[in-house]
């Protein structure tokens, strides 16, 4: 066991983490997540929540600074002024991991399923009800 590191980052995430690039994504998915759309290689994290997720890549994982809404999440809500509370959570960890307020946008399925798609990986949790995702782009150090 490494000091201070979350025992998430399993040896497989730090080190699919450590091959990104910047500019590349990483998807973090629930449970609902559909399996037809994981085409990149898969973490498991067990029954690990979508925040205690978050909060665990994002104290090692740089968020983009060049792009205006680093993170996007999926969104599956019918009506445009309701956000998950996940979402919420996942904005207030990347601003406290970021020491900055870190903007996010939001797509509908099919487009999300689209840049997923390509990420470099897919980090997938398992205890969430309601489907959610979110993409994190990679920067710099």
């Amino acid at each position: 066991m490494l000091k201070n590191l979350s025992p998430l980052l399993s040896g497989a995430l730090l080190s699919a983490l450590d091959a990104m690039h910047d500019g590349d994504t990483l998807t973090l998915v629930g449970s609902g997540y559909p399996e037809e759309a994981l085409t990149a290689p898969v973490v498991l994290l067990g029954d690990a929540t979508t925040e205690a997720a978050a909060e665990a890549i994002l104290s090692v994982f740089p968020l983009d600074t060049a792009d205006p809404s680093p993170i996007v999440f999926l969104d599956l809500a019918d009506e445009p002024y309701d956000v998950p509370d996940v979402a919420f959570a996942v904005a207030g960890i990347a601003s406290d991991a970021e020491l900055r307020r870190i903007p996010m946008s939001r797509l509908d399925l099919e487009p999300f399923v689209e840049l997923a798609r390509r990420s470099a990986v897919i980090v997938r949790v398992g205890s969430d009800a309601p489907p959610c995702a979110f993409l994190f782009r990679r920067g710099a150090l």
